[in-house]
This record gives C-alpha cells, structure tokens and sequence, in this order.
C-alpha cells in the first residue's frame, strides 16, 4: 500500500475524491507549515508548500501549490500556476517556483480542464517544464438520483457564494420574466461580492429587495453540502450563467443529480456541460445583463413547457458523467501517475 500525501480537503469534491483513493493507495493528510495559523495569507505563502516529515509518505499530492520539499510530488490545477504571478514575472520566489515544477522531484501537473492546461502550456515549457509532465484529469462527482420534487411547481435552484459573478442578477431578471405563478427559484449563496465582478450599489439594492420581496423566491445564505444536495435533489434545474470562474463545481454537482443545466461559457464549463444535450451553454462575454437574461428565461420557459425534453436532458447527465467525470476515470488515470512518478 503507498501513501499519498494531499495538502488539504477543504471542498466538497477533494472529500469525495480523496476520501476513494485508487486500489493500492491510501490519502493521509500532509502536514504543512500552517501559515495561516500565524496570521499569514499572503499568496507565495498560501501557495508554497513545506510539509513537515512526520509521517512517511511516498507521493505528495497538492493542490493549485508548489511543493519545496526533496519528494516526489504531483500538483492538481484549476487556474494559472505558478499563484505569484501578482509578484511579478522574473521575481525570485517565481523563478524559484519555475523550477521546482521544472525539476526531477515535480512528478506531474494535473489540470483540471483543457482549458487550464491551454492557459498554461506555453509559459512553462518555455521555462523548461517538460510537456510530457503535463496531462488534463477530470474531477470526480458524486451520483444522486431526483428525489423530493413537489409536481405542483417547477423548482430553479442556484448554488453560489459569488452571486453577482456567477450571473444571480440575470437569474433574477430571468425569473421575473417568466410570468409564470408555478415557478420557484431556490437560492443558495451568502449574496456576497467577490473577485472578478463588483456591481453597482443600486444593482445590489434591487437584488436583495427582490429576494426578500417575492415569496417565490427562498434564499440559504448557508448550507451544509448535504442540505444543498438535497435541494438540487428536488429542483427541475440549475441556472447560473457565470462571468468568470475556472471551474464552476456546482454545475458538475448539479449533473451528478440529474438536473439540466444553464450555464455559461465561462472557463472550462464547455468541457462541462453540453449543448443541447444536457442543457444549455450561453455565451456570456461581450453581452449585456438584459440580453442574457432574456435567453436565459427563454431556456427555462422551454423546459417548464416540453417534459419530455427535460427529462431527456436530465437523464444525459449520466454518459457525461461516465465518460468524464466518474470516480473510476479519475482513479485509473491517476493510478498510472503515480505508478510512474513512484517507478
């Protein structure tokens, strides 16, 4: 049995994934220099990795981070490697982090999508990362089937803490268009302001009005992930036309409940989600809150109107999902990482 050290869980997917280790190995969690603790959260610190050998260990596995120690070692990424770049190219601590993952103790980098191997592949092998070293491995999602749907009504539900990023105003527009009393729209976000998109006072205003206003409308400013389940569970489909993220997780979440999703172009999600199979990608970038809106409510109102149809998306999650973004894809991929970075 080897071990194989992960930096942390703190996500719902790294619980599932690392708490299902291939066959012949075993995750532990790896202690790290806990620069948090010291109130440092800086992001060379953040994400530079010194684990303390207090157990043995054969691999380490990191996520989106740098791993000084003399082990092998393999890092998971969703973005932009090496996390200095607000440091500067051409600084030291970049330099330095250039050839850790160019050196013989880097086993792997595994990106979590094409496109975060696209934003990355050309700057590291110019600074001699070996391409070989790089490959894309999808998350795993965990499967759920529909339960608890009350037929009276169709149910949107909309999972996010960054509401305004991940397209809740336009939801909100889009639901207010639907002129349709069955409808519920289930919102699970704190509603905050996060990076990427920062919304005028009186956008924020109107949302948190219409929320508190429309008894149609529940908000959870807070869940535990089993409650959020439960309610994707029981919705007729998820909505969230993000403006930025690297890899929207609770689009993947959706799917593995069988719900269709309307999603946005963003990042990876068109490795995602499909088109017109299980649901619908809008493009999103160069157009304004009014127009998706409008397409967005459009997309709903068809599935509220044509059971069949969202019966026939929901139900495409499954091949997907098999072919992607299963436990056993995932697994039989990174066993043959480590068995190499290991030999």
């Amino acid at each position: 049995m080897r071990t194989v050290a992960i930096s942390h869980k703190t996500r719902y997917w790294q619980h599932y994934c690392f708490s299902n280790p291939p066959e012949g190995y075993r995750y532990v969690r790896g202690l790290d220099l806990p620069w948090h603790l010291a109130g440092i959260s800086s992001e060379p610190f953040a994400n530079t990795k010194v684990f303390l050998p207090l157990r043995h260990v054969d691999l380490y596995h990191t996520y989106n981070g740098v791993v000084a120690n003399a082990r092998p070692w393999v890092v998971e990424v969703e973005s932009y490697l090496p996390r200095y770049q607000n440091k500067g190219h051409g600084t030291p601590l970049y330099n330095w982090a250039l050839k850790k993952l160019a050196g013989k103790h880097c086993k792997g980098l595994v990106f979590t999508s094409q496109q975060a191997m696209g934003m990355n592949r050309n700057h590291l092998t110019e600074a001699g990362v070996d391409p070989v070293k790089m490959q894309v491995i999808y998350r795993a999602v965990e499967q759920f089937r529909p339960q608890g749907r009350d037929p009276r009504f169709f149910t949107i539900v909309f999972a996010g803490n960054g509401f305004y990023r991940k397209g809740g105003v336009e939801l909100l527009h889009a639901f207010q268009r639907l002129g349709r009393a069955e409808a519920r729209l289930v919102i699970i976000s704190t509603l905050e302001t996060d990076w990427g998109l920062c919304p005028l006072p009186g956008v924020k205003a109107w949302a948190e009005k219409t929320i508190a206003e429309d008894p149609r409308i529940t908000l959870h400013r807070r869940l535990p992930h089993d409650v959020l389940i439960a309610h994707m569970r029981a919705a007729d489909v998820f909505a969230g036309t993000t403006y930025q993220d690297p890899f929207n997780n609770t689009v993947l979440e959706a799917m593995g409940c069988g719900l269709p999703v309307i999603c946005s172009d963003a990042g990876a999600l068109p490795e995602v989600a499909r088109d017109g199979v299980n649901g619908w990608v809008l493009s999103v970038a160069g157009r304004s809150s009014d127009d998706i809106a409008e397409e967005l409510a459009a997309k709903i109102r068809q599935l509220m109107d044509d059971s069949v149809l969202r019966n026939r998306m929901g139900a495409a999650n499954d091949a997907i999902i098999r072919e992607r973004f299963s436990l056993l894809v995932r697994n039989a991929a990174l066993d043959k990482l480590y068995s190499a970075a290991l030999a």
